[in-house]
């Protein structure tokens, strides 16, 4: 028989008790060590969120008061709005935690204007428990090309109501100080395709037009630019050599200064196209402008004393007036002799062969020399004896570097570049004092700014298709006047009759037989933005032919003058017409370039209101402002 000896466990029982107590005793720890854990993480990223939250909040605050005060804005480094203040809640309460906040502004990237005036908002805010918080919200002023269309007044200068009908269509932003007006008929009279805006309370029957978006009304007023923000871009201009004096001699769509753009192809090593420009200072309004010349002669009427339109022989040009003189055989179109009759025959013949034989030029051309004068470029023999601008040495020494491709023109030392790498002064902006005419091919980022009026006297275009070109490097002009923009009454783009008045006659009975065009163009096309501090306008736009030049715009319709063809943006202190619905000047095609909006033409007039761009987060461990502000401004 065997024995199995029964032990004592309760030894091990009290061990297991003592063993599990322990490990509940940890869980329980553990559990509430993680919940205060949790609420510590919690309450730290509130008051994280707290702190970021008001440095975003700075940014909104801080751009609001510099819209509020424009002294606030520094033209260098940067200014402070708040130092080191205590932040406070929506119920203007002082936010628990000791969150202090400190924020600054100025400008940022390219700070001279040139390409729009962007700034820096920055907002550093925390709280005493060490959280910290650095936001950056870049601003840029909006420029009043971002306008497809904008008005201080909607009455003309003398103060009658123009109204928008007629079936008109508007692309882009329209804002008016004043009160905007709508034609009773047709339905809708008018189609807005942006936004409209207009500081009244209303809109003069908004029924009979069609918006793409609903109207805002009571919107803050907006001033227009003044002479002092002209006057700024002298200055600059003064610095690029392109500053010119001007004059202001004769009437509204005539000058007798021309600032003429175009393109030269220097090859794939030195860029391929670029944009250059021209300036011709002459003595004659009349012929400077190719206007009709003003006449009491009894040997000739108008036209046929033209030194601007005339035709061409054996690829020799001659104007109408020297016709009365003309010894080649074949410029004499077989009427020999001096009577005046002879003259007047020898005249019209030369003006009635049709385009291109028979055409005009603007003043300045190299065609129009003096016959025998054996002058063909450039200062030499022009009929009002005035003389293209010689370019500064500077340009010509920097332009001579690029040897036969410029050196071999016989324009070579009368051109200004629209690049500053022949011209390292450039600032974009071309001034005259006095009136001016613009025209030709624009290949570059460019403003005219001019004293006086600016006259459209033939068209004026991109080298690039503005519909395609990228904003940022693309082709853009824009035009300022401390008067008016004027699309002038001249030979280039109205069509004329022969021995009477032409495109000062109010609808001939012959009209359109009588009438001819002596251009390359029927239309008047304008890419840039148009600024006036008055008025833009086609001259004497009740006058002259009502149907014979149509306008082709989605149908045929005829019109006096034809289309007129604008891409860009028209801002303006009082509306001005254009054409009748009689049919006499012209019909607008008006079309909004966005770009206007995001890169406009150089040191273009802001309307002083700051948009946000773009929100950054800065890293705030080793953020300076002094130091941030010094690196990034240009």
């Amino acid at each position: 028989m065997s024995f199995r000896f029964l032990r004592n466990r309760r030894g091990i029982a009290l061990l297991t008790t003592l063993l599990v107590a322990f490990a509940v005793s940890a869980i329980a720890i553990t559990a509430v060590m993680m919940t205060l854990n949790a609420n510590l993480i919690g309450k730290n990223s509130e008051r994280a969120a707290i702190v970021d939250a008001a440095a975003l909040a700075g940014v909104e605050e801080a751009r609001s008061a510099i819209n509020g005060n424009k002294a606030l804005y520094p033209n260098n480094g940067f200014t402070t709005l708040e130092s080191n203040a205590k932040v406070k809640n929506a119920s203007n309460t002082v936010i628990s935690g000791g969150v202090i906040r400190s924020t600054y502004a100025g400008p940022s990237g390219i700070t001279s204007g040139q390409y729009g005036i962007v700034g820096s908002i920055t907002s550093v805010a925390q709280d005493s428990f060490g959280n910290k918080a650095v936001r950056r919200l870049e601003v840029n002023q909006q420029s009043f090309s971002k306008f497809a269309y904008f008005t201080n007044f909607e009455t003309d200068t003398s103060g009658n109501t123009i109204v928008f009908g007629g079936g008109d269509k508007l692309q882009g932003p329209v804002f008016s100080n004043d009160l905007i007006k709508i034609y009773t008929t047709p339905t809708p009279a008018v189609t807005f395709l942006g936004q409209v805006s207009t500081a009244q309370s209303s809109i003069q029957n908004q029924a009979n037009a069609s918006f793409a978006k609903p109207p805002i009304l009571n919107a803050a007023k907006i001033p227009m630019p003044t002479v002092a923000d002209l006057n700024k871009l002298d200055s600059l201009a003064q610095i690029g050599g392109t500053e010119f004096a001007g004059s202001t001699a004769g009437g509204a769509g005539q000058a007798r200064t021309r600032v003429h753009f175009l393109t030269i192809d220097l090859g794939p090593a030195n860029g391929g196209v670029q944009g250059f420009f021209r300036v011709y200072i002459g003595t004659d309004e009349n012929y400077v402008s190719a206007s009709l010349p003003p006449t009491t002669s009894t040997t000739g009427n108008y036209l046929e004393l033209s030194k601007n339109c005339g035709d061409s022989v054996g690829g020799i040009f001659m104007s109408a007036f020297y016709h009365d003189t003309a010894t080649s055989v074949s410029h004499k179109h077989g009427v020999s002799g001096t009577t005046n009759a002879n003259k007047i025959a020898r005249r019209d013949s030369s003006l009635t062969r049709g385009f291109p034989l028979s055409r005009c030029y603007l003043g300045g051309d190299s065609v129009l020399t003096t016959p025998g004068t054996g002058a063909n470029w450039p200062n030499t023999g022009q009929p009002d004896g005035g003389a293209w601008v010689q370019a500064p040495a500077g340009i010509r020494s920097a332009l001579a570097a690029l040897g036969g491709v410029i050196t071999g023109r016989p324009d070579a030392n009368y051109l200004f570049p629209l690049s500053r790498a022949w011209n390292s002064n450039f600032k974009g902006v071309v001034y005259v004092t006095g009136k001016t005419i613009v025209s030709g091919v624009v290949h570059g980022r460019v403003t005219v700014a001019a004293t006086g009026n600016i006259v459209f006297a033939d068209d004026i275009t991109y080298y690039q298709n503005p519909a395609t070109r990228d904003c940022t490097t693309g082709d853009i002009a824009g035009y300022f006047s401390g008067q008016s923009v004027i699309v002038a009454n001249n030979t280039m783009n109205a069509p004329q009759t022969l021995n009477t008045n032409g495109s000062q006659i109010s609808g001939p009975p012959s009209d359109p037989a009588s009438f001819r065009s002596y251009s390359a163009t029927n239309d008047e096309t304008i890419h840039g933005f148009i600024l006036t501090l008055k008025t833009f306008g086609a001259e004497q736009n009740s006058v002259g032919s009502e149907k014979a030049q149509s306008c082709l715009n989605g149908g045929t319709f005829p019109a006096g003058r034809g289309c007129l063809n604008t891409y860009g943006g028209i801002i303006q202190g009082n509306r001005g017409a254009v054409g009748l619905t009689s049919g006499e000047g012209y019909i607008k095609n008006y079309q909004y370039d966005a770009c206007g909006a995001t890169d406009p033409p150089p040191y273009y007039p802001t309307t002083g209101v700051f948009v946000k761009n773009r929100f950054y987060e800065l890293d705030p461990t080793r953020f300076s402002v002094a130091g941030w502000y010094a690196a990034n401004q240009n």
